[in-house]
């Protein structure tokens, strides 16, 4: 998944004191590697000095820090200036500069160097842009569109539009709502499809090459996921369908793994009784066979509450179960060796009570920095209590995940009064789209180094059916427009400059 438009990158190179300057500060001698610990991957105006610090962290070869290391700073190309030119790094290993980019646009970059330690030197990456990221969120089109039920979930795929429905408004949440989009991108209602013994259609995808949907239902006798053609995309047809029963399938998100397509499916905790088949689990099924889906895993989650999402990206899975935190498998990427039949947990994350009375782990995405070359950071959501159409809470969390086998969180983004649900990233711009319930869309800048509090980096927000109507389910990057789907008030689409 990913919403990706182009951004030029500059680079800038770091210079450890040592090679370019001779031998005039050799390293201790306990030193025995660097590496770039912050501020690679950022972009900001011609002749304007960076948000964060260039750093670098020097370690000996047991990987503990080591202080009093000489780093020497330069550029390399772009222009610009490093100051100090050159540092020491502290009691913590880490040497750091302020990098102010040069005249001309693109990309630029410098360099810290320390003769004779590994990893030098440790080049910067970085992006001069008169428009630096700017983001203006407005609505369009669309809304106030799904008078009868509350909606859910959404997937937009070429010029039409899928969206879920949730509980009970006046009407039960078992339909399928499908939308054509315009040459504008606007959207209009052309079909809705009953999902038979359901009362949530909570989560919806379509493939990449747009020919199948698949989505989960709960509430009902026949909760599991339901497979559709869309060899006509405003009628899809029942191919296939696997059901768990009334304890039903909260999400479900699809992923190729080794020539196969898998659905990844978060089954609620059950109430028969027994405590080993009610935990609930993460449920793989190959349905490469679109007729007929077959379990190839059951992987169960210890009970605290269950398993709200699922995320697959590179064979790597990452579940998000609430008070269990953020579990990281191995199902196809080779680091563990897993597979979707065998799936090998690599590591375990309990996020931050903050912003909400628990942990609430709920969904989140592996961001992949075009800038950097880096997949660093995993953003998570934290559902707290909410009020359908009052109030929510819970923050956004931010997860170093560069070593999957120890993640730990290094940042968080709080919004007073509201809580995030689904968010969606533009990773060729560095923006992160978060639905906020009652705070509607927000658009979060998530360039360079993260760390602490991110409330300076909200770029923009709106709440598309006005302060009375709206409580934003879900966002999607798509065709140039921002789609958000609204539990009140339905589809809309927005712009994003």
């Amino acid at each position: 998944m990913g919403a990706m438009n182009s951004r030029h990158a500059l680079w800038l190179p770091l210079l450890l004191v040592g090679g370019a300057c001779g031998d005039n500060h050799k390293p201790s001698a306990a030193a025995s590697a660097m590496e770039i610990f912050g501020g690679n991957g950022q972009g900001g105006a011609p002749s304007n000095a960076l948000h964060d610090s260039l750093r670098v962290k020097v370690k000996d070869e047991t990987g503990n820090p080591v202080s009093g290391v000489m780093v020497a700073w330069s550029v390399v190309s772009g222009g610009g200036t490093v100051s100090p030119s050159s540092s020491a790094t502290n009691s913590d290993g880490v040497a750091a500069t302020q990098f102010t980019l040069g005249l001309t646009e693109g990309e630029q970059r410098a360099q810290a160097q320390v003769g004779g330690l590994a990893g030098s030197p440790a080049v910067f990456t970085e992006i001069a842009t008169t428009s630096p990221t700017q983001v203006n969120l407005r609505v369009v089109a669309g809304g106030n569109n799904v008078p009868e039920r509350y909606s859910s979930d959404l997937w937009v795929h070429g010029n039409y539009a899928y969206t879920g429905t949730w509980g009970l408004r006046d009407q039960q949440g078992n339909l399928l709502k499908i939308w054509s989009l315009d040459a504008s991108g606007a959207p209009t209602l052309v079909n809705s499809l009953i999902v038979n013994d359901v009362g949530t259609v909570s989560d919806v995808q379509v493939t990449d090459d747009g020919q199948t949907l698949v989505l989960s239902g709960e509430v009902g006798d026949s909760g599991g996921i339901f497979v559709y053609g869309l060899s006509d995309p405003a009628h899809p047809v029942r191919q296939g369908f696997a059901t768990v029963g009334l304890r039903g399938i909260h999400t479900v998100s699809l992923s190729t793994i080794g020539g196969r397509l898998y659905a990844f499916a978060a089954m609620n905790p059950g109430f028969s009784g027994d405590a080993t088949e009610d935990k609930p689990a993460l449920m793989i099924y190959d349905i490469t066979d679109r007729f007929n889906p077959a379990l190839a895993r059951r992987e169960p989650i210890e009970p605290h509450y269950g398993i709200h999402d699922t995320y697959v990206r590179d064979g790597i899975a990452f579940v998000f179960a609430w008070d269990e935190g953020v579990i990281i498998y191995d199902v196809g990427n080779g680091m563990r060796g897993g597979s979707p039949l065998a799936p090998v947990k690599i590591s375990q994350l309990i996020t931050s009570a903050r912003g909400a009375t628990s942990p609430s782990v709920h969904n989140g995405w592996w961001f992949h920095n075009p800038v950097s070359g880096e997949a660093r950071y995993l953003f998570i959501g934290q559902e707290g209590p909410a009020n359908i159409g009052v109030s929510s809470s819970g923050d956004i969390h931010v997860v170093d995940v560069l070593d999957l086998a120890h993640p730990r969180e290094v940042a968080f983004f709080h919004l007073g009064g509201a809580g995030t649900h689904n968010f969606w990233v533009d990773e060729e711009k560095q923006v992160l789209y978060a639905a906020y319930y009652n705070a509607g869309v927000i658009a979060l800048d998530i360039s360079g180094t993260l760390s602490g509090n991110l409330s300076d980096r909200l770029l923009s927000q709106v709440k598309p059916g006005g302060p009375s109507n709206t409580f934003t389910w879900g966002v999607q990057l798509a065709n140039g427009s921002l789609y958000a789907i609204d539990m009140e008030s339905g589809l809309w689409q927005l712009k994003t400059e």
